[in-house]
């Protein structure tokens, strides 16, 4: 095999390396989507969740919940409590209702500037998607691809 025949064939391979990594960090990045909205209490509002599951084999434990104001680094309040320990299993839909008030958050307009981020045990944060909010243009086409992937029945795990 002459040198440039070696040359091609290396970068090939890595060129496939790549893009299996590429998949797999898709795959990982679009398994859980969490929507939430608003309900006003008298001790302060509560986010009513919607976590989905598209994995078809891993099960991830739920842990706490953030809530951060706009696009701050310091969190206005953190739940450790209401969903710890709740597991969704593959291809799962869960709807949590009983969250516990945000004391800080009392106001509509408040709800709406806040954004809400749920943390898997293993660490890993998902930014939910809130009334008023649309999600960023990469967010929406590895959205789409993985429905379109889920419509042609192509085993994507």
């Amino acid at each position: 095999m002459s040198f440039w025949h070696m040359v091609v064939a290396g970068l090939l391979a890595c060129w496939a390396t790549v893009l299996f990594f590429l998949f797999k960090w898709f795959l990982l990045a679009t398994d859980v989507t969490v929507s939430y909205n608003w309900t006003q209490r008298h001790v302060g509002s509560s986010p009513n969740f919607d976590i989905r599951n598209q994995s078809r084999s891993k099960t991830y434990l739920l842990g706490n919940i953030v809530y951060k104001n706009g696009g701050s680094l310091v969190p206005i309040a953190i739940d450790n409590k209401s969903l710890w320990e709740q597991e969704l299993r593959p291809g799962s839909i869960k709807f949590f209702q009983n969250v516990a008030p945000v004391a800080g958050i009392t106001t509509m307009q408040q709800c709406l500037e806040t954004k809400v981020y749920v943390r898997l045990q293993n660490g890993r944060e998902i930014k939910g998607q809130g009334p008023g909010q649309l999600p960023g243009r990469f967010r929406r086409m590895t959205l789409w691809l993985r429905r379109k992937l889920g419509a042609l029945a192509v085993p994507i795990e």
